[in-house]
């Protein structure tokens, strides 16, 4: 049985609706934005370089120098996964600045190849890696976009408003953009190679 972190990182932009599951982790200002929402975290990892709040004592903190190679969000999640965690979920991790966006979509391959599950989850988006293997994804209202997260990979999706059959996505063209689930659900599997898969909710 998998057990959850949900990691709370800086996202100016990021908000939460509602306690996330499992053991949580904020990522230095993402202590902000829990404590703006009402949510008390298990542990707060960071150098504290940018949070505005200090947590209290009865708080496990992880303090960092701030003079590091690693992100506060990738220190929070080696943290989850000294805990045990095997599923990592990322909150508030796109939005703001675009350098911090891409760092937090690399982190999902960071993940990946530990063996470890990561999504980055927002309000109306989740976006993850699919690595030579299948999933399946129930109908809702929206897109289902798909990208090479290497320079190549071997697709085939069914179930959806435009099927492909051993298609291969290079990262040079968008042509997985804005695709449909068109029956009750769709299948995506990648053959080889890795792909980035975005839902987006309308």
């Amino acid at each position: 049985m998998s057990r959850i972190c949900s990691v709370i990182c800086g996202s100016p932009e990021g908000k939460l609706n509602g306690r996330p599951e499992g053991l949580v982790i904020c990522a230095d200002r993402g202590y902000d934005i829990a404590l703006s929402a009402g949510v008390v975290p298990d542990i707060v990892v960071g150098d504290f370089d940018s949070a505005s709040h200090r947590p209290p004592e009865d708080i496990r903190v992880i303090q960092v120098d701030p003079v590091k190679d690693d992100t506060d969000t990738i220190l929070a999640c080696e943290t989850a996964i000294r805990e045990g965690c095997d599923e990592i979920r990322l909150y508030c991790a796109t939005g703001g600045r675009p350098d911090h966006s891409i760092a937090n979509i690399q982190t999902l391959e960071y993940l990946r190849v530990r063996g470890v599950h990561g999504v980055i989850i927002g309000d109306s988006f989740r976006i993850y890696l699919v690595h030579e293997r299948e999933v399946v994804i129930p109908a809702f209202r929206g897109y289902v976009s798909v990208f090479s997260y290497g320079e190549t990979c071997m697709v085939s999706e069914y179930g959806m408003k435009y099927n492909i059959v051993r298609y291969r996505l290079d990262n040079a063209m968008p042509l997985g953009v804005s695709n449909e689930v068109a029956e009750s659900e769709g299948r995506i599997i990648v053959h080889g190679g890795t792909a980035l898969v975005v839902e987006y909710r309308s």
